[in-house]
């Protein structure tokens, strides 16, 4: 029995170093640098202060980052769920010869870069881009419409740009589904409407949870699309971040905002293993 403890600490051995290299010391680090002074000769100086974290709370510049951040990213996973459910059912439940194919579809903007999907929304959404022609040739509009430089703009890119981020987990949870448990339901009377709400949706929550863990992660800290599709009108965390490392070289601020920003992915991926354990019984 010690002789497989000993192998199987062996084997974690490679992924909990690289856990510690990549992840727990750049962690700690910029910690460790979001309690340092501000230096504009320096960069830091080695002296133990708040006074960043309290700048985050008291400035409401950097209030509003932070809430305006945590808003886009709920958004986000909101509507990739309410918009990639029913694709991820459909594609669960189809026999259609063509589902590889359309599963290749919904991984198919995953193969191109995250700022050439964005520069195409730049140009559908520009004042001159193909959205406002067309609503100008149709009569719908007498002059060109503010889409870009807004949170609507940053919102939809950042859904479509994320999509197959909720759909695959919800399509594994959905196919996971034993299908003669609708059957049942259906058997003692409950109708399609019924059964979905009782027996298809509850059993998918873990594809839930995974899949808005994720949207809502990878929206918080986005940087390119928010920079492109937002300006200076949207910033959030992200891009804040870049500014003061690279522009300001405040790095301890620049350093706090990171932690709160990893703080609040780390809390949605706790809620999501709590939900995890929960559905296994485990207290």
């Amino acid at each position: 029995m010690s002789g497989e403890r000993a192998f199987s600490r062996l084997l974690l051995a490679p992924i909990t170093l690289v856990y510690l290299l990549f992840l727990i010391a750049p962690i700690s680090f910029f910690l460790a640098m979001s309690l340092f002074r501000y230096d504009a000769f320096e960069l830091y100086i080695p002296t133990l202060t708040g006074e960043n974290f309290a700048r985050l709370v008291t400035d409401g510049y950097y209030r509003d980052i932070i809430l305006r951040t945590l808003k886009i990213a709920f958004l986000t996973a909101a509507f990739s769920l309410l918009l990639g459910y029913p694709l991820a059912y459909f594609l669960a439940r189809t026999k259609t010869i063509w589902r590889g194919v359309l599963m290749f579809l919904v991984i198919a903007p995953l193969m191109s870069g995250v700022i050439v999907r964005t520069y195409g929304w730049i140009i559908l959404l520009g004042s001159e881009g193909a959205l406002n022609r067309a609503l100008l040739w149709t009569g719908v509009i007498a002059e060109p419409l503010k889409l870009l430089n807004t949170e609507g703009a940053v919102l939809v890119a950042l859904v479509h740009i994320l999509m197959p981020y909720m759909v695959f987990p919800l399509f594994s949870s959905l196919a996971s589904q034993d299908p003669d448990v609708e059957r049942a339901a259906g058997t003692l009377g409950a109708g399609r409407i019924r059964t979905f709400f009782e027996v298809t949706l509850p059993l998918s929550k873990a594809g839930i949870a995974m899949g808005s863990a994720l949207v809502f992660t990878l929206a918080a800290g986005a940087v390119v699309t928010p920079a492109l599709l937002g300006g200076k009108n949207v910033q959030m965390l992200g891009q804040q971040i870049y500014d003061l490392v690279l522009s300001t070289l405040n790095w301890p601020l620049a350093s706090a905002i990171a932690f709160v920003l990893v703080a609040c992915q780390f809390v949605i991926i706790g809620l999501y293993f709590r939900t995890g354990k929960a559905k296994a019984g485990v207290v």
